[in-house]
């Protein structure tokens, strides 16, 4: 499968029925500034090999989170895009282009669970998935600030410019993410560069955060950096990953994230959208049950001190009266604030999201309910589960890792039920499912959400106590 691109002609192949396209250098990443034009060729490029991952954290613990094993080649030129589509017949179909998490420190757009098989030969839809910078080199502001967002827009522009040669309509985007990828997609929303790039948005378990990082914030992490690196510039990879491991075991895995720099971010996203940033975009967006048990299991302690002393920091006298709302449905404190994490990480700036977009564009609220067994049953409905049933991916060996081995036939029909939801949002109509109920819009006072569970249902306002409890 060749296809012309505005950097040359770039060859594919034909797998399961699809076309699928990988590495494809979409710009280039001079450290610490905005990414510079893709590179060009001459003659025919292959892309049948997936181009290398952001330079990441190898911890092990990380690699199970992010799918990116000791194996796969890091780089610091990794900004490359992979394309996955039904074979071009002359139809300008959907398009979703995939901003993956991983706290802003780890994960790419060619781990497993983000094959977009399913949706190019179940649905029609042209699927891209890209890589960004993270980290230390994805926000320290030697030079720019922001620039893995500026990566994502340089994505989002090669997509406009060359997605119709795929069989993709640049017309009809709708950008999805998780995690650190739905945080991403919440600041888009609000940045002036971005608009016209999207006409549709899915953010699944991230917001903008209620305490946005400021331009101080990311300029003393700046002076931190110079003061141990000496020139950033020509510091070596190994000596930025290890400052940037120190700097996210003060900070947490909220160390590294978007911030409000007044030039490419010019307020803070949330009053941003409730000003009509991101108008006439519908949005399908929800969060998890059990949010930040995934943390929890995997890096103990180390995930939860320190948003313990962030949460008391925003809360400030009301802390007490907060905790004692999310106690009465625990045996332990220790549990409680384990929600309370969650929530202030994911939930509520979510919930508050939606409440500021529900007034300028159609708005779709889900929760995440459906239960793992795995680790002794300790995750629960925890953060990323609905991935592997968002791309209908309960096969792979991670989601038999994660849900528990008797978890898999069960969560078939949700898994089924989810994908063709998410798919005919991406197409441009209201997320729907045969196997799912009726699904309202998201609107104050009712704020109407899909429980996604065994047995799907809509609620209002599910866990409305502890949401009244945070201030607006």
């Amino acid at each position: 499968m060749k296809v012309s691109t505005s950097s040359g002609i770039v060859t594919g192949m034909i797998k399961r029925g699809v076309a699928m396209w990988r590495g494809i250098p979409y710009a280039t990443a001079p450290r610490f500034r905005a990414p510079g034009p893709a590179p060009s060729w001459s003659g025919e490029r292959d892309c049948v090999k997936f181009g290398p991952v952001a330079v990441q954290s190898r911890d092990p613990r990380v690699a199970v989170m992010s799918g990116v094993g000791e194996q796969i080649a890091m780089s610091e030129e990794a900004l490359v895009l992979n394309v996955v589509a039904p074979i071009p017949d002359g139809r300008a179909r959907p398009v979703v282009v995939w901003i993956h998490g991983g706290a802003f420190v780890m994960g790419s757009g060619s781990t497993p669970i983000y094959d977009g098989t399913s949706f190019a030969a179940n649905h029609g839809v042209v699927v891209v998935t890209i890589n960004y910078r993270l980290g230390l080199l994805g926000f320290l502001a030697v030079h720019e600030t922001n620039v893995a967002l500026l990566d994502q827009i340089a994505a989002l522009r090669w997509v406009k410019d060359n997605i119709a040669g795929f069989g993709g309509d640049p017309d009809r985007v709708t950008v999805m993410g998780e995690s650190a990828g739905a945080v991403s997609i919440a600041n888009l929303l609000a940045m002036p560069a971005a608009r016209g790039l999207f006409q549709r948005a899915i953010l699944e378990s991230g917001g903008a955060r209620l305490s946005p990082l400021t331009r101080d914030d990311t300029d003393a992490m700046t002076r931190e950096a110079t003061e141990a690196l000496g020139d950033p510039d020509a510091a070596s990879i190994d000596a930025i990953l290890k400052l940037q491991d120190r700097i996210a075991a003060k900070g947490g895995l909220a160390a590294f994230a978007p911030s409000v720099d007044g030039v490419h971010i010019p307020i803070s996203p949330s009053a941003a959208i409730a000003g009509g940033s991101a108008a006439r975009i519908p949005i399908l967006l929800g969060s998890n049950r059990d949010e930040w048990t995934l943390f929890e299991v995997f890096l103990g302690d180390a995930a939860v001190t320190p948003l313990e002393h962030a949460v008391k920091d925003y809360l400030g006298p009301r802390v007490d009266e907060v905790l004692a709302v999310y106690a009465k449905n625990h045996r332990s404190i220790d549990r409680a604030w384990i929600d309370l994490i969650g929530d202030v990480s994911f939930r509520i700036p979510m919930i508050r999201l939606a409440e500021a977009q529900s007034a300028h564009a159609p708005v779709w609220m889900y929760r995440f309910d459906f239960e793992s067994t795995s680790f002794g049953g300790r995750l629960g409905a925890a953060h990323a589960l609905e991935l592997m049933f968002v791309w209908n991916a309960i096969d792979l060996p991670v989601s038999k890792i994660l849900l528990g081995e008797d978890r898999i036939e069960p969560a078939r029909p949700l898994a089924r039920a989810m994908h063709d939801a998410w798919a005919a949002f991406i197409r441009g109509e209201d997320p729907h499912a045969s196997a799912l109920p009726t699904w309202p819009r998201y609107e104050r006072p009712a704020r109407a959400t899909m429980r996604l569970d065994l047995t799907s249902e809509v609620v209002l306002d599910p866990g409305g106590d502890a949401r009244a409890m945070w201030p607006e």
